[in-house]
């Protein structure tokens, strides 16, 4: 059975089955992450918020570009569109850092 970790209006970020990667859909995009990936996209897409936030001049523009983690492709963004997407990296990170200090918690 899937784990949700987090979901917003935007989307969801979920641990397949298995265990062994992230599912992060948003809009009518899925992708397969592993943690340290997770953990990447979630620094990215808090610098491009915090970059574009105080200058960009209409937030609803899609003009904020996220390399995707497949070769020559790309994903566009908006300003909110960004700030959603990042709540979900964030709180899933969140989840699953604390996860990894009560399973240390645990054997000590």
């Amino acid at each position: 059975m899937r784990q949700y970790l987090h979901h917003n209006d935007f989307g969801c970020i979920s641990r397949c089955p298995s265990g062994c990667c992230l599912h992060l859909y948003f809009g009518n995009v899925a992708l397969c992450l592993k943690a340290d990936e997770l953990t990447e996209w979630r620094r990215m897409t808090a610098r491009l918020y915090q970059q574009h936030a105080p200058r960009l001049m209409d937030p609803a523009a899609r003009c904020i570009t996220i390399p995707s983690p497949v070769s020559c492709q790309a994903f566009v963004f908006t300003l909110e569109e960004v700030f959603l997407l990042h709540d979900l990296l964030m709180s899933a990170n969140l989840l699953l850092e604390a996860e990894l200090i009560l399973a240390g918690g645990a054997t000590q």
